[in-house]
């Protein structure tokens, strides 16, 4: 007899995580390299002012590249794109907001803010209690079981699986202009701010 379960979880979420880029264009690769170093030290100072810490911001690519004009035919060189991408994490959620204008309005329109998602620091408890009610919603599905080793409640053996927790997003990709395109508000961001686990477990008892 296999006997499945189902359980989910949810908290408060204590960490946001916003993923930052300053992109600049200029004629030589040489100008775009030293513009984008500028911006981005103009968006870590402002990360520091917002008492984000060194260990919460990471570089997560450094990409040069060469722009070019396919129009009438031809490809022409334009000039060169140099970026940086950051993941900065916000352990106050609802400072989410305050953190993001500082850093357009320290990098302006060379800022991009590529989205914001709500996690925990530490997901573990979240999961342990989405799994316990999987197994506790398979007990109720089928006959008591013991509590293994494992610490899942079985006479026969258990099989669990679990998914990890999603979290809300804010706003998608853009600039500093698509940003307040946006409609969203950053304040509104930590609104939702929460996280779920979700597990199943699975009872089989030899035949």
């Amino acid at each position: 007899m296999t006997v499945t379960g189902t359980g989910s979880a949810s908290a408060a979420s204590d960490l946001a995580v916003v993923g930052m880029a300053v992109e600049v264009t200029a004629p030589t690769a040489e100008k775009a390299l030293a513009a984008q170093h500028a911006a981005a030290n103009s968006l870590l100072d402002a990360l520091r002012g917002q008492q984000v810490a060194e260990r919460d911001v990471r570089t997560d690519s450094l990409e040069l590249s060469a722009v070019h004009d396919d129009g009438g035919g031809a490809s022409k060189l334009t000039g060169y794109r140099a970026a940086q991408r950051f993941s900065v994490k916000v352990r106050e959620p609802r400072r989410t907001g305050r953190v993001v204008k500082a850093a357009v309005a320290a990098a302006g329109d060379a800022v991009r803010i590529n989205g914001v998602t709500f996690d925990l620091a530490d997901a573990r408890p979240l999961r342990a209690e989405a799994r316990e009610a999987a197994h506790a919603d398979a007990r109720s599905n089928g006959q008591p079981l013991r509590r293994s080793r494992s610490g899942v409640r079985g006479g026969a053996a258990v099989s669990g699986e679990g998914r990890d927790w999603g979290a809300p997003r804010g706003p998608g990709p853009g600039g500093a202009q698509g940003f307040k395109a946006s409609g969203a508000t950053p304040s509104s961001w930590a609104s939702a701010s929460s996280a779920q686990a979700r597990a199943r477990a699975r009872d089989t008892e030899p035949g």
